[in-house]
């Protein structure tokens, strides 16, 4: 597993090669960053051709929760977790924040523009994406695949 700290998108420590974890400034600049960060991942991983639908799922899971997540604490960070999928032919994107009460949801089309970008998470996953809550705060993810 690589870990990271602050807004930089280079992995500090690697563990199993499978898993890469980040940690983010609660910051709006931290979502190209990490887009940068996950094509040299998907490129290491050979799964080169999932990155423009890998993109979209972290760049949307990462920006909501850059805008929405209340993290609790002094320390306002957002971390993703990328898992090579079992068979290597594709990734679990996660992010993480502080907040387990502001969960995300789709909305019908035309009902504004919030939950508008979880549609097309929705399509990109195939409808594989979820929200899982836990005592620290919660977990969006998605699954991309071939």
């Amino acid at each position: 597993m690589h870990t990271n700290s602050s807004a930089s998108p280079v992995p500090v420590a690697a563990a199993d090669g499978d898993t890469v974890v980040h940690q983010w400034a609660q910051t709006t600049a931290s979502v190209p960053r990490a887009r940068q960060a996950l094509r040299g991942i998907l490129r290491e991983w050979q799964l080169g051709d999932l990155a423009d639908d890998c993109a979209l799922v972290l760049c949307e899971l990462l920006a909501n929760a850059v805008e929405h997540a209340r993290n609790p604490g002094p320390d306002r960070t957002v971390q993703t977790r990328l898992s090579r999928l079992s068979g290597g032919g594709g990734v679990r994107i996660e992010v993480h924040d502080g907040d387990a009460g502001r969960l995300p949801r789709v909305r019908a089309a035309g009902s504004g523009e919030d939950g508008r970008g979880l549609r097309l998470v929705e399509a990109c996953t195939r409808h594989r994406w979820g929200v899982e809550v836990g005592a620290g705060g919660k977990a969006v993810w998605g699954e991309v695949a071939r």
